[in-house]
């Protein structure tokens, strides 16, 4: 009976172990799948098991400069940067201890050669009928992070230079709510910013007391008592252009606020105490000057004297000039004279005139027509420099449109990004079904492009891909355009083309690369060739995500062909 049982649980046993080595067999069996798909990750991986890299992806060699051999039996500790090596190797341990995933913010890794790279990072713990391994996915968001630093670096200059000028400044949105003030404005309204902040800009004076003083389609400007604390007001000029984007659709609005007040009191004391007058003019921050009706100036005080770059007030009337001589453009000068004589009086009217050293100045005149001593018509009045706040304003343009030009195109190559190209092919899409013309689009990746970086470095890598994109800015006429599609990838969107001008556009491309010597300024002698994928809409496809990858299908077709070859969408082949 004992026997019998012996065998029994020999029995027992015998299943178990077949079991369990089928097991094995089919965990086997499926690894060679497992490490094809890893090799062919998008992202770098690393797999670690015991706290050791066991095996790393070809982008993770290429991440960090060292190749998979070398990577093997080395801990993760030492490719982590120091400063968030704590946060990593705390998520590593909890990965470990509790399984699952785990997304670990934006963290930096270091290379071969010491090079910093920003990465996206997450840790997953894996087990099965295998040993249990930790997997690192990494994406590498160098780029991004650079371009994010360069973003904010530049909206801190925009603060600056807004908050540097004496003067009040509001953006707003295309409907007139304020959406940013400088601290000017608060300190002249003496409110806080939040009180200010999605208001309309209407709301802040008082409509009866408006005083146009010029308009047109995108400026304007006019006087107003504007409301301040404990119920009082005071008078400011406002100064308003409007903002337009690429396709010239307002997009909003900016405004420059000057106190007024001291101004206003000065023109008080003139009509109030003529015998005051003369200290008043001899030692008045403003300019003062009186002219003939031709504009040969008569008087002018100290300070009118200096804004014009001179040293006296003798020396500006030695020079003995007219007014239209100190102007860039003729027009400006009869402009001034006609709206003088026709009002007889301009306040905070704007002028550009000729600096001493011959620069522009922008000053703000406000004159009047009088009497001389002798009962012969003159001109006299005040003068403003505007300069410094004009200069303030056409920074903060550009610096506007820099930020634009940034947000829509790509840093290395100086194509537009694919955040224009959603943008573009979402709206190309609505003008094709509302006009019913075509319009194509060619995907464009690099052959053998790796070679290049392995045989000349990164740096002319990046060089290599700036003159592939300066030879398709080269092969293209608007309303077409190219993109930095990612990595050794182009996008060519091509308005207006049906199939057969789309493909003779790529031939011609391609004509164009193969007759280009790359990198000859730094000493070398590359060519460089590229497969293609043509799609077009709407003949290949109804929506963009379709479109693009139609194309790009296309072109993976002709990389496993043999590559240097144009594909067509199967859609339309």
């Amino acid at each position: 009976m004992a026997h019998y049982t012996n065998c029994k649980d020999l029995r027992k046993k015998y299943a178990a172990l077949e079991a369990e080595a089928a097991k094995c067999m089919a965990a086997m069996e499926t690894l060679p799948l497992y490490r094809a798909l890893i090799e062919h990750a998008s992202e770098a991986i690393l797999v670690a098991r015991e706290n050791e890299i066991v095996f790393a992806n070809p982008k993770a060699e290429k991440l960090f400069e060292i190749s998979e051999q070398e990577l093997i039996g080395h801990t993760i500790e030492p490719f982590i940067h120091g400063g968030d090596r704590p946060l990593v190797l705390q998520e590593y341990t909890a990965a470990v201890e509790n399984g699952g995933s785990v997304r670990v913010p934006p963290v930096r890794v270091v290379d071969r050669a010491g090079n910093i790279k920003w990465v996206d990072l997450r840790i997953s713990r894996f087990s099965g009928d295998f040993a249990p391994a930790v997997f690192f996915f990494m994406t590498d968001i160098t780029r991004r992070k650079l371009a994010e630093d360069e973003l904010r670096q530049s909206e801190e200059r925009y603060r600056s230079v807004i908050n540097s000028t004496s003067g009040g400044y509001i953006l707003m949105d295309n409907k007139f709510s304020i959406i940013d003030v400088n601290q000017s404005l608060l300190k002249m309204l003496g409110c806080e910013r939040d009180r200010l902040i999605g208001q309309q800009s209407e709301s802040l004076y008082d409509s009866k007391t408006v005083v146009f003083y010029s308009a047109d389609r995108d400026h304007f400007s006019f006087e107003a008592r504007f409301a301040v604390a404990q119920g009082e007001d005071i008078a400011l000029l406002y100064n308003r252009s409007m903002l337009r984007n690429e396709q010239g659709e307002i997009s909003g609005y900016v405004a420059f606020l000057s106190d007024l007040t001291e101004l206003k009191i000065v023109q008080d004391r003139l009509r109030r105490a003529e015998e005051r007058y003369r200290r008043m003019y001899e030692n008045a921050v403003q300019g003062m000057f009186q002219s003939t009706l031709s504009g040969r100036l008569v008087r002018a005080n100290p300070s009118y004297a200096r804004i014009l770059g001179y040293d006296s007030p003798a020396e500006v009337l030695s020079q003995r000039s007219e007014f239209s001589a100190l102007q860039f453009n003729p027009d400006d000068s009869r402009k001034f004279f006609e709206t003088l004589k026709s009002n007889g009086v301009l306040a905070n009217y704007e002028v550009k005139l000729k600096h001493r050293d011959g620069k522009p100045i922008w000053l703000l005149f406000n004159v009047r027509l009088t009497d001389g001593d002798r009962g012969d018509p003159l001109i006299e009045g005040i003068v403003v420099d505007n300069t410094a706040k004009k200069l303030a304003e056409e920074e903060l343009r550009e610096s506007e449109e820099k930020f634009r030009q940034l947000s829509i195109h790509d840093n290395l190559t100086g194509l537009y990004n694919t955040r224009y190209l959603y943008k573009a092919l979402a709206d190309l899409i609505l003008e094709s079904e509302a006009s019913g013309m075509p319009f194509s689009l060619i995907f464009m990746d690099m052959d053998n492009f790796k070679h290049v970086v392995d045989s000349y470095g990164h740096l002319n890598g990046s060089r290599a891909l700036q003159e592939v994109a300066a030879t398709i800015r080269s092969a293209l006429a608007e309303p077409s355009f190219g993109v930095a599609y990612g990595g050794d990838e182009f996008v060519v969107v091509l308005p207006g083309s049906d199939k057969p001008q789309a493909l003779a556009k790529t031939k011609e491309i391609q004509a164009r690369m193969r007759e280009q010597t790359y990198l000859e300024e730094q000493g070398h002698n590359v060519h460089l060739n590229a497969s293609f994928g043509v799609a077009t809409f709407p003949e290949d496809a109804a929506d963009r995500t379709s479109l693009l990858a139609l194309a790009d299908k296309a072109m993976f077709a002709i990389k496993k062909r043999g590559k240097n070859a144009i594909g067509i969408s199967a859609a339309s082949a």
